[in-house]
């Protein structure tokens, strides 16, 4: 007796998604969007204030480390307030000069007069990087949220205040500079090329959106550089 295999149903026919089923699906979809977009501008505003507190601190790092090696001072120029449009109304910039004749060592009100732009090209040239806040999403300024705090950062900086840019002129752009030397100090430069007296300073940057800041303090005898991101403000 042969065994024959059992024929399929072609009666039955695949159940399709009710109108309910595909609105209760769009709905669940419809949530998890709105919790990824709030998540990921979330991590973006993190993200942006972390890169630019990686690329400031890297900046002054390499000044340091390139005015030791190769004998020159090298500068940071703040302009806290500047964007590509001009100095004023914008979140915030800061330039790399290379001062390879130390001119800018003798008369430092002489970098406030730089273009915002690269030049260098071999030995030639001194705006070797420039840096604009608006370019990490606009998340980014120079601003402190505790102007004035003390005891934000530590040793040996504790009764340091946190200052959006503690040597740089109040007027105007509220430009400012700081110039490492080839004994791996620094010195600070107000607006109006007047050398600051006080030896220790601080800068600051903040999320646009949110409660979250990078403070940065640094010893002129020294050149060392400390980043604080305090908690409680």
């Amino acid at each position: 007796m042969m065994n024959h295999a059992k024929p399929a149903n072609h009666g039955r026919r695949a159940r399709g998604f009710t109108l309910l089923e595909i609105l209760i699906v769009l709905a669940i979809l419809g949530v998890l969007t709105g919790m990824a977009v709030v998540t990921f501008e979330a991590v973006g505003r993190r993200g942006a204030l972390q890169n630019a507190t990686f690329d400031f601190q890297a900046a002054m790092m390499s000044a340091r480390t390139r005015a030791v090696s190769r004998g020159y001072p090298v500068w940071v120029v703040l302009y806290p307030k500047a964007n590509r449009a001009g100095l004023n109304g914008g979140l915030g910039a800061f330039i790399v000069v290379e001062d390879r004749k130390s001119e800018y060592m003798r008369t430092p009100a002489n970098l406030f007069a730089l273009e915002l732009k690269p030049n260098v090209v071999g030995d030639t040239g001194s705006v070797s990087a420039v840096y604009f806040l608006e370019d990490y999403n606009k998340k980014v300024r120079f601003e402190t949220l505790t102007p004035g705090r003390v005891g934000l950062f530590s040793a040996p900086f504790q009764t340091l205040a946190a200052r959006t840019c503690s040597f740089c002129s109040e007027g105007g752009p509220g430009a400012g500079a700081i110039g490492y030397f080839p004994d791996g100090s620094a010195r600070f430069v107000d607006g109006a090329g007047s050398y600051a007296a006080a030896t220790n300073q601080s800068m600051a940057l903040r999320s646009v959106e949110g409660r979250a800041q990078q403070l940065f303090a640094i010893s002129g005898p020294s050149g060392y550089m400390a980043v604080s991101s305090p908690d409680k403000l």
